[in-house]
């Protein structure tokens, strides 16, 4: 599949979780993120449509349910990057809420 076409199909599976994704200018390569209670992917514009699928899945790797039916090219960019994600638990980071002392 090409990069464009993966990147639009991973789009879509976000779309479904109720995520929204947006492809921006900045100084970042992007992720998942929370901003006033919207569910939200950010991905850099500047990057080439491969950088980003892999960001996207990367992303989108902690969020779709191993079971949920996808077609096999997106199935197999998600399932690799999951790897990658397990392998390297120090670069990936959970959001956590504190509360104020």
């Amino acid at each position: 599949m090409k990069a464009d076409k993966l990147l639009e199909e991973l789009t879509n599976v976000a779309t479904s979780l109720d995520y929204s994704v947006r492809r921006e200018q900045g100084t970042f390569r992007g992720g998942a993120c929370v901003v006033r209670e919207k569910r939200l992917i950010l991905l850099n514009r500047s990057m080439p449509y491969e950088a980003a699928a892999v960001i996207l899945a990367r992303a989108l790797c902690t969020l779709v349910p191993e079971d949920t039916f996808l077609k096999p090219a997106v199935r197999d960019i998600i399932e690799r990057e999951r790897g990658w994600v397990a392998a390297h638990p120090g670069v990936t980071f959970e959001l956590t809420v504190q509360e104020a002392a």
